[in-house]
């Protein structure tokens, strides 16, 4: 890991580790700091323009063999496509499957994988996220939507700017005070002192608005909850639940460590059970859900939190 000692101070953080690593492209840099790969004083920086002092320790470890501006088709890695067509692509995403390479995954992302399926997705969008316009955790289950075609990509990306796509999640949580439905429309930014986190608690210039519903409850404070996204922020369902007492089970980032290191499942009961949208060159409409995977539905069931409950169904 390269590790330098700042000893004249006011340079760029991004702009002294372009010059100390001349191999990398700006763009690897500037992903690596938005991932929390830079580390001044071992501390994560997300600030690519912080002013560095004299006497700061700037860190950091990106592999050199891998150009993750530019993806490579690898075989082998598990996800089911659950319909396609020239324009668009819908994939049911297994619980830890990271969706496209970034500083700590380089490989072995759902983007190697749709390139191995689909070659020409490396010309749609963005080089490093060929083909993506919308992303969900890595220990989140369920579905994306992938550009298949240019013409695909740009009217996708402009109706999830103004939320003509509409998503819903399924979320296991510890509930006890949360009432039966509501709307979370909050402030939404990064937390000021805790810069991995997001936060609905400030004040910031973006909003952030889930509708929710408690579908079953147990003695316990356990909850089945389902929510709407109006906006699709970073980590969104995770913070407006937490934020609102509701912590998700096994949410490592935002749930208190009883939550958070549950023995009932052994990643975020977090699920993206359901897209419904216009095609955006057919303009056909469009609906697909995604059964619970069968750890989701263990710990549904081992909470006493199925019944009643409608099972999505699986696309035909």
């Amino acid at each position: 890991m390269p590790q330098f000692t700042i000893t004249e101070p006011g340079e760029r953080l991004d702009l002294f580790v372009a010059a100390h690593s001349p191999q990398w492209s700006r763009s690897q840099i500037k992903r690596a700091i938005d991932d929390m790969q830079i580390l001044v004083n071992q501390i994560p920086c997300t600030k690519a323009g912080q002013k560095l002092r004299v006497g700061d320790c700037v860190s950091w470890d990106i592999p050199e063999a891998v150009d993750i501006d530019h993806p490579q088709p690898e075989t082998g890695i598990d996800f089911k496509v659950l319909y396609e067509d020239p324009h668009l692509i819908i994939i049911d995403k297994p619980a830890g499957l990271v969706v496209h390479p970034g500083a700590g995954h380089l490989s072995g992302t759902l983007v190697n994988g749709i390139l191995s399926l689909y070659p020409e997705i490396a010309e749609i969008g963005e080089s490093a996220r060929p083909g993506i316009v919308h992303r969900i955790d890595a220990e989140t289950s369920g579905l994306l939507l992938i550009a298949r075609s240019q013409a695909s990509y740009e009217k996708l990306v402009q109706m999830f700017s103004v939320h003509d796509i509409h998503r819903q999640y399924w979320a296991i949580c510890h509930a006890p005070k949360l009432p039966d439905y509501g709307r979370f429309d909050t402030p939404y930014g990064r937390h000021p002192t805790q810069r991995v986190k997001y936060s609905s608690r400030f004040e910031a210039e973006k909003r952030a608005i889930t509708d929710y519903r408690v579908a079953a409850r147990n003695e316990q404070g356990f909850a089945l909850v389902t929510c709407k996204l109006q906006t699709g922020r970073t980590h969104q369902v995770r913070v407006h639940l937490s934020d609102h007492h509701a912590p998700i089970l096994g949410d490592p980032l935002y749930a208190p460590p009883q939550i958070a290191h549950t023995k009932i499942i052994q990643r975020l009961a977090l699920h993206a059970q359901k897209l419904v949208f216009e095609h955006p060159v057919t303009r056909e409409h469009c609906e697909f859900e995604s059964p619970f995977p069968d750890d989701f539905r263990c710990a549904i069931q081992k909470l006493h939190l199925d019944a009643n409950v409608p099972q999505p169904a699986s696309n035909p």
